[in-house]
């Protein structure tokens, strides 16, 4: 069976109320004291209460006020704290969501991993499919010498580009193991060129990630979104948020 045990907030409520009252009765004893002494070796008594009066109670009274007061603050700030949370989980993911800025939830631009374009271009197919970095990916971001987005291609696309050479769909000089990124960019139908421009959209950096949300939907099969500085293609990237980093933010 299980012990009883009280919570630990209500366990540390219960000991900041005995020390609070202990701290109050050694001042008011000591107090009491004090004026006694004062005074039975006073020779006038009513000097030695003016003395209690003037000297000591003014100064306990501020001892006591500093200690009250931090109490009672950190009582109302351990409350506003669980309320707080409290709301927090209670928000739905949109409400959630439309308070925290782009900014603060993107993967910034020195921890996406992306292709050079200018350089890529000569690298075959195959050895992009097989780079090391983007094992644990399924898109493929290309940037600009800027770092603007050039395209976004996912590993699905380039198959379907292989898979066009292999039936004859498209007219290449050369064997599907050297075809390049420039013969995709070049060769390719319109269907899977048109494909190296869709599924992503951008947003300003001023956004909040219901802005990025709301970018996203608008877009069919959209999964990720840029953050640029004013939310131009053109612009270099700032930062990225994919579909599952958005899911992350707006679990509740």
């Amino acid at each position: 069976m299980e012990e009883n045990k009280e919570p630990v907030f209500y366990q540390s409520w219960k000991a900041r109320n005995i020390i609070a009252l202990l701290i109050t009765l050694v001042i008011l004893g000591a107090t009491v004291y004090v004026a006694v002494e004062a005074m039975r070796t006073s020779k006038e008594p009513r000097s030695g209460l003016e003395f209690v009066a003037q000297t000591l109670l003014p100064l306990w009274g501020t001892w006591i006020g500093t200690i009250l007061a931090f109490y009672f603050s950190r009582e109302n700030f351990e409350a506003a704290t669980q309320s707080y949370q409290n709301i927090i989980r209670s928000m739905k993911p949109e409400e959630k969501i439309a308070s925290i800025s782009v900014k603060e939830a993107m993967l910034p631009l020195e921890k996406i991993v992306y292709l050079d374009y200018e350089e890529s271009l000569q690298r075959t197919i195959n050895d992009i499919l097989a780079d090391e970095k983007f094992r644990d990916y399924n898109r493929y971001a290309i940037f600009n010498k800027d770092k603007s987005l050039k395209y976004m291609i996912h590993r699905t696309t380039f198959f379907r580009f292989l898979a066009e050479i292999s039936l004859g769909l498209t007219q290449v000089s050369r064997g599907s193991v050297d075809l390049t990124l420039k013969d995709m960019e070049e060769k390719a139908t319109d269907a899977v060129k048109a494909l190296m421009y869709k599924g992503f959209t951008f947003v300003p950096e001023s956004a909040t990630l219901l802005d990025a949300k709301k970018a996203m939907d608008a877009i069919p099969e959209c999964q990720d979104v840029f953050v640029t500085h004013s939310g131009k293609p053109s612009e270099p990237v700032l930062g990225l948020i994919t579909n599952n980093r958005l899911m992350e933010f707006a679990k509740v």
